[in-house]
């Protein structure tokens, strides 16, 4: 990211992706702005993102900030699990086309 991200930008973050996936998101200020901040600070805001997308996108009732942040460490892990992944299976497909492209 180009900026410093700031706990507001988390929560935005968290009601963008909550709209995008038809989720609703309960503001929870002023507890929100103070668990976001600190959220903004401990963790990578690009982790976050990934993490906040699971979240939404596997819950099945209202968002808070608060339930995420209770959950965060593990989300993180997870997400940076899917992306490795991800990764490793591009790289499978890549190595796989250019052999194919030799033979």
């Amino acid at each position: 990211m180009s900026k410093e991200q700031t706990g507001k930008d988390l929560v935005d973050l968290f009601q963008k992706t909550c709209d995008e996936h038809g989720k609703l998101f309960i503001p929870d200020s002023p507890r929100q702005d103070e668990i976001a901040k600190s959220l903004v600070r401990y963790f990578d805001y690009d982790e976050l993102k990934l993490a906040v997308d699971i979240f939404v996108r596997n819950g099945d009732g209202t968002v808070l900030v608060f339930d995420f942040a209770l959950r965060s460490r593990d989300l993180i892990e997870r997400s940076k699990f899917e992306e490795d992944s991800k990764k490793r299976f591009k790289q499978i497909v890549e190595q796989t086309r250019l052999k194919m492209e030799q033979n």
